[in-house]
């Protein structure tokens, strides 16, 4: 007798004597035969019971785990289930043992019926049931092969498979907040939660290890955000002696890789290249989803003679007048971007710190809007805005001020982004993008001094190392991110190798000597040892596994994700720990909470 799983038999397999384990998915009573589908991870295949041979099967009950030994037979005609692998064939049950009992599920797991499916809390809080469907089956398993591509890849091409350390020095100053460790050996001390192996992949160049990667856990202690998670994974990968071609051609061929084993799709590279500057002044975003047009244009010039005095005082000020077309097909009620919908957008607008937002449609070879004051205001400027977009009949322009522009260009960047994906007509179905040239500082919005644009150890160029003294802000960074469909899953750099380079960028950032050496000496010590030339890249997995997959929720490419408040619901964790056991464990003593039995009592 062969043992199998719930997705393997076929026709060929008919008259053969099988055992198999699984959930009792499907039930299905007809009255002297009892139908069960039977479900793995595999597949499913369907039972058939004999009242006269298993009179106990009418006992059994959703999601009970049963073996059962039986015969192949191939299923009558009108029975065949044609959307299932296994549904040419049943097995005839001989016999079966119930290994564990089930309680009814707290939601439906049949993919069919997928429009009963629970919310997102309740799937998370029983995420071992959750596992179960196939949809999630597939997720995961996806997963697991991209994994397997890159793994394979890298030691094909001589890279060495290491783990960096998670339990690490805090380096607050430099980056998000990171989760603290409390050590119990050294009372009073922390390990911080590495949000990255930045630091200790540099030093494993500097020890001579020229070619590194790892699929990692990193952590990171952001606020509570729609599409993040406190824990996440990422293909981290670090080389010595090479440039950023190479690097960006590594990530290339990896993922064309994927795409063509797992997926079965030829990607074109390599990938496209935009500047930072242009990224943001053309799409208004450093990760640009160019799927589809609607490239912004800057109507400034055209609009300093018009008679809309609301743009007219911006413009005034020094502020500028940025918009773009879309192709919508309006047609004032009807379709998906009707009346109702603009007048939300402009609302959208709002809440995103703009004034306001106008917006406007080409009919009849002419732009006009309705009311038809707006228009008439705009005057002769809305020629030179059809022509500058490049709209057509039925196209909608939309347009804003504001005295920042880099307010303006962000907000109509992100409408930018809602407006295709909501339109959803895409020339593609993946578009990779490679943006680069980021400048090295930029200023704190709140303090009004410098701070990384990405982190203190990416190398200026050559060109621009000049300006390090005299105008920082004019220094560039040899900084590149991967965007994909809108979304950052790449971000690398070549990094700083010199230790008094390194100090200086890091004095340009506003750190003190003192904090420097306290919090980076280990690193300007480690480099002054004979460092190389050496860059890497990171890929968040947990991004590029969803999108290639066409999802955009990373929680269900996770095995036990946390929830959008970053709570564990399978173990209600995050949970108190007592103020007796911190100060006698780890020598923490909180401070009394007025609200809490405990506290008192304690």
């Amino acid at each position: 007798m062969e043992e199998i799983n719930c997705g393997m038999i076929r026709l060929e397999d008919v008259d053969s004597r099988v055992s198999m384990h699984g959930w009792c998915r499907l039930i299905r009573d007809h009255g002297g035969k009892l139908f069960i589908d039977l479900a793995d991870r595999y597949g499913m295949t369907q039972l058939v019971f004999d009242a006269s041979k298993n009179p106990g099967a009418w006992d059994l009950g959703r999601e009970y785990v049963i073996t059962a030994e039986g015969t192949v037979r191939k299923r009558d005609e009108d029975t065949v289930d044609k959307k299932n692998p296994t549904g040419d064939v049943e097995v005839h049950v001989e016999s079966f043992e119930i290994i564990s009992k089930a309680e009814i599920p707290p939601f439906e797991l049949i993919e069919e019926k997928k429009k009963f499916l629970a919310d997102e809390e309740l799937r998370l809080r029983y995420r071992y049931i959750d596992l179960r469907r196939e949809e999630m089956v597939r997720n995961i398993t996806l997963r697991h092969l991209v994994m397997k591509e890159m793994r394979e890849f890298f030691y094909e091409k001589g890279f060495l498979e290491l783990e960096m350390p998670i339990l690490v020095k805090d380096t607050y100053e430099t980056g998000s907040r990171t989760f603290l460790v409390p050590s119990r050996v050294h009372k009073g001390s922390f390990y911080s939660l590495a949000q990255s192996p930045q630091i200790y992949k540099q030093m494993s160049m500097i020890g001579g290890l020229d070619k590194y990667f790892q699929i990692v856990r990193c952590f990171r202690d952001e606020d509570p955000r729609e599409d993040r998670q406190p824990e996440f994974t990422q293909l981290d990968l670090e080389v010595s002696f090479k440039d950023e071609k190479y690097i960006q051609g590594l990530i290339e061929e990896v993922v064309r890789r994927i795409f063509k084993n797992i997926l079965n799709t030829d990607l074109p590279t390599p990938f496209p290249h935009l500047s930072y500057a242009d990224a943001v002044n053309r799409y208004g975003s450093d990760k640009p989803d160019l799927r589809f047009g609607m490239e912004i244009k800057d109507f400034t010039e055209a609009m300093k003679e018009s008679d809309y005095q609301i743009i007219k005082r911006v413009i005034s000020n020094g502020g500028r007048v940025k918009g773009f077309a879309i192709k919508a097909g309006f047609n004032g009620d009807q379709g998906k971007l009707n009346k109702n919908y603009m007048l939300k957008l402009i609302e959208n607008a709002k809440a995103l710190g703009l004034a306001g937002l106008t917006w406007t449609y080409v009919k009849e070879n002419a732009l006009t809007s309705d009311p038809e004051s707006i228009i008439k205001s705009i005057g002769e400027a809305k020629e030179f805005m059809v022509k500058e977009t490049g709209a057509q009949n039925g196209d909608i322009i939309i347009f804003s001020s504001d005295l920042s522009e880099s307010l303006l260009l962000g907000v109509l960047g992100k409408l930018r982004k809602s407006i295709g994906d909501k339109l959803g007509d895409f020339e593609k179905e993946f578009s990779f993008v490679w943006v680069d040239q980021f400048p090295l500082f930029e200023k704190d919005e709140v303090t009004g001094k410098l701070k990384s644009s990405h982190n203190p150890f990416t190398a200026p160029t050559k060109e621009s190392e000049k300006f390090l003294d005299s105008d920082p802000e004019k220094v560039v960074g040899r900084q590149y991110d991967l965007a994909l469909n809108g979304y950052e899953i790449c971000g690398g750099s070549i990094r700083i190798h010199d230790p008094d380079m390194q100090r200086e960028v890091l004095e340009k950032i506003n750190m003190e000597e003192e904090k420097i050496n306290q919090t980076f000496g280990f690193l300007l010590e480690a480099l002054s040892y004979g460092a190389p030339i050496h860059g890497g890249i990171a890929m968040g997995l947990d991004r590029f596994v969803a999108l290639i997959s066409g999802s955009e929720n990373i929680r269900d490419f996770i095995l036990f994700p946390k929830n959008k408040k970053q709570e564990l619901l399978v173990d209600l964790s995050p949970t108190k720990i007592s103020a007796k056991r911190l100060k006698n464990d780890y020598g923490i003593s909180l401070e009394p909470d007025s609200k809490s039995e405990e506290g008192k009592a304690e």
